[in-house]
């Protein structure tokens, strides 16, 4: 068997690829500049949300209301307890 050389270019790869992982854990490690958030949006809800809603309507919504025999708008307002509008797309229309 042959023992590799400790000169060896290929053992000098390795370490700089440690050396070099290194250097980046240490970089990742560093505190980073966080933008501040709108209060606004806290727990990731916008709480300035208000009615009258716009509803996204689409085929799976329509199809639902079809087969239950439900009123569309009526249903928006009794789920959301407002004023609903909804809004139908070119794609959902075609």
């Amino acid at each position: 068997k042959k023992i590799l050389s400790t000169k060896d270019t290929r053992i000098k790869s390795v370490a700089e690829k440690a050396k070099a992982k290194a250097a980046k854990a240490a970089e990742d490690a560093k505190p980073k500049q966080v933008e501040q958030a709108v209060s606004a949006l806290f727990f990731q809800y916008n709480t300035q949300l208000g009615p009258p809603y716009h509803i996204l309507v689409d085929t799976n919504f329509i199809n639902f209301s079809i087969r239950n025999k439900l009123d569309m708008v009526r249903s928006m307002m009794d789920c959301l307890l407002a004023k609903c509008i909804p809004c139908i797309t070119d794609c959902v229309m075609g």
